[in-house]
């Protein structure tokens, strides 16, 4: 199990690169994660990479099991990002088997919530859910958000929506690469 774990994340990894060549992005840094809020209203992680490094605001913050989230406050050595579960972090996002899309947003509590569904939108549990490219700061489709553990649906109100784990491991993560755009 762990190896075709492995060769999941190395294929991830390539698809990321792939993504940056293609998107024509610039440099990714590597940085290390130097501190986390304490305060579970507030999910963020402070790395030790900032604007002396190329690093500013909306900068794309992954690892090798999904998006992380993306940076909020770039200083000039260190950066805070927020992290896919903040209750204030939105990312348009499709389900990568069915095409479905959505809004994710954190929940503050290590999960996430994919709304704006039709009540018969193709989509279950184990489906992941991946960038949609909508707005500016994620590219399109591709870099990994969260595999959906249940799906709710409400016919009368003609709607659905699923909790998504995110695959990037937040709790526990300590490196992270900044997806920096070209200039």
């Amino acid at each position: 199990m762990e190896l075709a774990q492995a060769r999941e994340a190395l294929r991830y990894l390539r698809a990321v690169q792939a993504l940056r060549a293609s998107a024509g992005s610039g440099e990714g840094f590597v940085a290390s994660v130097i501190g986390r809020s304490p305060l579970p209203s507030q999910q963020t992680i402070l790395i030790n990479r900032g604007r002396e490094h190329g690093l500013q605001d909306d900068v794309i913050v992954v690892d090798a099991s999904g998006v992380v989230g993306r940076i909020i406050e770039a200083h000039r050595a260190t950066s805070l990002a927020m992290l896919l579960t903040d209750p204030n972090s939105r990312v348009a996002g499709v389900v990568e088997r069915s095409g479905e899309s959505g809004l994710l947003v954190g929940q503050g509590t290590g999960l996430c919530q994919f709304i704006y569904l039709d009540a018969d939108a193709d989509i279950v549990e184990g489906d992941r859910v991946v960038t949609a490219g909508l707005g500016r700061v994620f590219p399109k489709r591709g870099l990994w958000l969260g595999t959906v553990i249940n799906v709710s649906r409400d016919r009368q109100a003609g709607s659905a929506t699923a909790v998504v784990r995110p695959d990037a491991k937040l709790g526990r993560v300590q490196e992270v690469l900044c997806l920096v755009p070209s200039s």
